[in-house]
């Protein structure tokens, strides 16, 4: 399934915007070695300067531990960060670590989220 992945769009466009402008992370549930395949085969490796996994922290989602270790690997203050979710979960972690949480669902229609990045 990895070969299908593709970027949504409406976010991938905030992402390329802020490219080089802003500090940015991707705090993903996913394994280092499915981001690894993934972020190469899109073309947006270079686009971050930290990518959090779930093997880099011992408590998941919906604790806010990978959003607060993705703003230390940036060396951002939590409280400066935005994250970008879709998930119930996601989106708790992200208000628990004192961040701005931004549900990717309102931007983007729910068939974008099953095989996209």
């Amino acid at each position: 399934m990895m070969g299908k992945v593709r970027l949504i769009e409406p976010i991938a466009s905030i992402a390329r915007e802020n490219r080089g402008k802003l500090p940015m992370a991707i705090a993903t549930g996913g394994r280092r070695s499915i981001m690894e395949t993934i972020l190469p085969q899109l073309g947006i490796q270079d686009w971050f300067q930290a990518v959090v996994t779930s093997q880099d922290v011992t408590r998941q989602k919906p604790a806010p531990d990978i959003f607060l270790e993705a703003a230390r690997r940036l060396g951002v203050d939590p409280q400066h960060c935005r994250g970008y979710e879709d998930t119930d979960l996601g989106l708790e972690g992200i208000r628990a670590a004192g961040m701005e949480a931004v549900d990717v669902r309102q931007i983007i229609p729910p068939s974008c989220l099953i095989s996209s990045l």
